[in-house]
């Protein structure tokens, strides 16, 4: 038979080449994923002998079934599994997963891995996750439990400008994040100051909840103004020359025969937005000056502000999760703060116990 022959023709000065086999990269598929998942889990466990193999696997296998339902939710997760930091991350992670049998550490950890993706650009955040990662395994669970409370208490705040519905929805959240009962004494502080989420201070002290919390929502927790007095009426005028509704000042649930603004906490005025159909178009700027004329209206009486401060905290108490947290707080018996690390991992378990909470990382 004749061999084929191949005639190419050139310019002058040219240099010609034959190209053999053409790759076409498309992108990484999940079939794929589920291949580079499995090529690496010898490797995250070659430090363990056949005795402990199946274990560790079958754990393994437990983090992918967290993961793959991800995959289509979750964008840039499938890309991700081609990026070596990536890789090097789920590594760690499978190695975490195959050295803990708490079922809720598997969710954690795919939890985790999400969070690389989505805000692992920073690589503050990036370093903090893979710290994370590393002690999912070795954190107990009430103190896990804690510092995912504790984070929510620093850092959660209702948007409504109702005093009880924001009240309703701490209380769910709160009923979510405290799936076991909450840790007293120092051992979790302890806990958690050797695993690097929280740094102790054995010199300070807490402050108490009502005076921690009440000023992170001095909207509720205000005297407002007197209804009827000359400053109601100069309120009431103000808000109409710039077009707001009066419904805009609200009774205060915390103070009879007053009123306030229906806004969460003073630093919100900036934020705020009406609700147009189905859109939120923000105020005008001359319409959050005026909110902030009738606030600087407010009693400034420190009699009737501890008195609405106390039945603030009344209206809190009322509510079981509240009063659960509240009581626990005042028994922390030193004050701490939570490192980036701790933040990441009490954030992530939070968004794994209630997946609706917003990003703050």
């Amino acid at each position: 038979m004749e061999d084929s022959k191949q005639i190419q023709k050139a310019g002058e000065n040219s240099q010609q080449y034959q190209a053999g086999t053409i790759i076409i990269n498309q992108g990484v598929t999940e079939e794929r994923v589920r291949a580079i998942f499995s090529e690496m889990i010898p490797t995250a466990l070659q430090a363990y002998t056949s005795d402990a193999y199946v274990t560790a696997n079958q754990r393994i296998e437990r983090l992918e079934d967290n993961v793959w339902p991800k995959l289509d939710k979750v964008d840039g997760l499938l890309q991700a599994f081609a990026d070596p930091a990536f890789q090097i991350l789920l590594r760690k992670a499978q190695q975490a997963a195959a050295a803990t049998e708490r079922e809720d550490d598997y969710a954690l950890l795919s939890e985790l891995l999400v969070c690389h993706v989505q805000k692992g650009s920073d690589r503050k955040n990036r370093a903090g996750i893979n710290q994370a990662i590393e002690i999912v395994d070795q954190i107990d669970n009430d103190a896990l439990c804690a510092l995912t409370v504790a984070h929510a208490v620093t850092n959660f705040l209702p948007i409504s400008g109702d005093c009880m519905e924001g009240l309703q929805v701490l209380d769910s959240l709160f009923s979510q994040l405290m799936y076991q009962e909450l840790p007293v004494g120092t051992a979790w502080l302890d806990h958690l100051d050797v695993l690097g989420a929280m740094r102790v201070s054995m010199l300070g002290s807490m402050k108490s909840f009502s005076e921690y919390y009440a000023p992170q929502l001095n909207g509720y927790a205000c005297v407002g103004i007197k209804m009827g007095s000359d400053d109601y009426t100069k309120a009431v005028e103000i808000l109409g020359n710039v077009q707001i509704n009066g419904n805009f000042l609200v009774p205060n649930e915390c103070l009879e025969g007053y009123v306030r603004l229906k806004i969460r906490n003073e630093a919100s005025i900036d934020d705020l937005a009406a609700n147009v159909g189905p859109f939120r178009i923000p105020l005008a700027d001359n319409q959050k000056d005026a909110i902030k004329q009738v606030w600087k209206l407010y009693s400034k009486d420190s009699n009737l502000q501890q008195q609405s401060i106390a039945n603030f905290m009344n209206l809190w108490d009322g509510y079981e999760s509240l009063r659960e947290v509240r009581l626990w707080w005042e028994r922390i018996p030193n004050a701490f703060q939570i490192t980036r690390v701790g933040q990441i991992l009490a954030h992530t378990n939070a968004k794994r116990c209630s997946p609706n909470i917003p990003d703050l990382i």
